[in-house]
């Protein structure tokens, strides 16, 4: 899920793997990864009363870009950015550019 390869660290590694070896960790990621219960975003976007802006890594492996942006057609979605060169993980491997993206246009609160 990372694009960039160099920003996958022992430490990364070390944090996402610790929960995963809590009691109880492997039903819950496989119930997360499976998908069978909850709400889908679909289901979710148009019940959204305030402005969402989705941020989506153009390298995204899992996810394909373009399947982010079918969220954009939702009325509470209003705006839809591509982060370049990033994966499923933007906040992770690029973080200053995640933290940043939404600040572009200060004329809007998300």
């Amino acid at each position: 899920c990372y694009h960039d390869t160099s920003k996958v660290t022992d430490e990364l590694v070390q944090i996402i793997l610790s929960p995963g070896l809590e009691p109880g960790a492997a039903e819950v990621f496989l119930e997360f990864i499976c998908y069978s219960d909850g709400p889908l975003p679909e289901e979710l976007l148009p019940q959204v009363k305030c402005p969402v802006l989705i941020a989506w890594g153009d390298k995204d492996p899992w996810e394909p870009v373009e399947m982010g942006r079918n969220y954009g057609n939702f009325d509470s979605v209003e705006d839809f950015i591509v982060l370049p060169n990033v994966g499923h993980c933007p906040q992770e491997t690029d973080n200053s550019t995640f933290i940043w993206t939404p600040h572009k246009d200060t004329s809007r609160n998300y």
